[in-house]
């Protein structure tokens, strides 16, 4: 059965930082929430409660001071307790019914004739109900059998509502002002906590960055117990690469060591026999050490980077190697350094970068050559310009082609410069080929810079 060859799908994508502090954000405003509802549900039901007691002990007064007026109907034999139930629309009332009739009630509603209107208040709990004059009100029942009577009359009292739904009001206002800024500090300390508990796995990201760039060791920083495993794996990452690529280099250099013996003996038995087969195997022959050659160099490819080099003292010391050649041909080699050029790279990929480029220097230059360096934000930059004939836009893509050469006539297999490309690749450096205002080719390395050593 054939299975599908589509990748699959991106796992685990975006900001672990983002996820955690939304998660975060949405735990803290639903805790909030829920304080917040839970709150001001208890303070109503707190409040609620207390109107009830009171309203209750109203309702009890009331009922003691009601008695038969031996009429045939009651009176009150004194005067409720608080005196807003005597003051007229004071909101401050009680009523008592029998059989649904008003019997009496509180002067605050006026003469009994003018106000015979039952209140309906729920009877047994506290409820809401309109006064006659339309003002909401939250009032109590209670049926009662008052003493020296056998009828059983329920007793009504009832207070304005707004005084409740205002300090309701007031208190979810603060409760709600409270959290939010609880809950703002609440998240800003999760952003604070989240960020700190992040940052090994930054400081991960800039150590693996260092260790690259050879500016640190692996066991040179003291991880975290969650880090140390990643750190460690890191570090066997890098030495099982360091041992694969010391393998490779060594058996690729063996075996080309190998080859060359034979391929000797074959040459010198192509220069020495005659004929079509002689220059045949001569031609085979050639173009198989050219190859060799061309493996040979791409195995001195290092790339490691592990250890910091001074490109000034680099760019000297080919200075002294090729002075004596270009003094036989009248050549001037000038240098202008800059201080504190400072690459992480491996000694031997330095020369090989910076010896390539003046050598290939060397071979155009007509009288002058120019090496400079400088560095500025954050990388050091290597130019090599020579006063020779130069080149044209169309050769400059063509030059760094392996095995490619400007002029056939020069010596050589044509991987200099192809060399110094992929060195400068492995690096995250660049490589510009443009023309010269002394008349031949300048060429540009742009490395980056070493960090400080601590």
């Amino acid at each position: 059965m054939a299975t599908s060859s589509r990748p699959k799908a991106e796992i685990g994508g975006g900001s672990i930082l983002l996820r955690l502090l939304l998660m975060a954000a949405v735990w803290c405003v639903a805790t909030i929430f829920v304080a917040a509802v839970a709150l001001i549900f208890l303070f109503r039901t707190h409040v609620t409660a207390q109107i009830e007691e009171e309203l209750t002990s109203q309702v009890i007064q009331l009922a003691s001071l009601t008695e038969p007026d031996g009429a045939g109907s009651y009176r009150l034999r004194g005067q409720m307790a608080d005196p807003r139930y005597g003051r007229p629309l004071s909101g401050w009332v009680w009523q008592v019914h029998r059989d649904g009739q008003v019997i009496l009630q509180s002067a605050s509603l006026g003469p009994l004739g003018a106000g015979r209107n039952a209140l309906p208040s729920p009877v047994g709990a506290v409820g809401s109900l309109d006064s006659p004059s339309g003002r909401a009100l939250s009032g109590l029942a209670r049926t009662i059998t008052p003493r020296f009577s056998q009828e059983r009359l329920t007793f009504v009292v009832a207070r304005p509502s707004d005084g409740f739904d205002a300090a309701v009001a007031q208190f979810r206002n603060i409760v709600l002002a409270v959290l939010a800024l609880f809950g703002l500090g609440q998240v800003a300390t999760a952003a604070w906590l989240v960020r700190t508990g992040l940052k090994p796995l930054t400081d991960l990201r800039n150590w693996v960055a260092d260790v690259r760039r050879g500016e640190a060791h692996a066991a040179s920083v003291a991880w975290p117990r969650e880090i140390r495993p990643i750190a460690q794996e890191i570090e066997e990452l890098e030495s099982h690469v360091d041992r694969l690529v010391a393998r490779a280099r060594g058996q690729a250099a063996d075996l080309a060591h190998a080859i060359k013996t034979p391929l000797t003996v074959l040459r010198q038995i192509g220069e020495s026999a005659e004929g079509p087969d002689a220059e045949q195997l001569c031609r085979q022959n050639a173009r198989i050490g050219a190859a060799l050659d061309r493996h040979l160099a791409r195995v001195r490819v290092n790339g490691r980077g592990k250890t910091r080099v001074n490109v000034g003292a680099v760019v000297e010391d080919l200075k002294l190697a090729l002075d004596k050649t270009l003094d036989l041909r009248d050549i001037a080699l000038r240098l202008e350094l800059a201080e504190n050029t400072v690459v992480s790279c491996d000694e031997n990929d330095l020369y090989e970068i910076v010896g390539n480029l003046m050598d290939n220097a060397s071979k155009w230059a007509a009288g002058e050559i120019l090496v400079s360096t400088a560095s500025r934000n954050g990388r050091v930059t290597i130019t090599v310009e020579e006063d020779g004939p130069g080149i044209g836009p169309e050769e400059v893509a063509s030059l760094l082609k392996r095995g490619h050469r400007a002029d056939q006539r020069q010596a050589g297999h044509g991987l200099g410069l192809s060399i110094v490309s992929e060195l400068v690749e492995l690096y995250a450096g660049t490589l510009s080929i443009e023309p010269s205002i002394k008349g031949g080719a300048r060429m540009t390395v742009a490395l980056p810079a070493a960090g400080r050593e601590d």
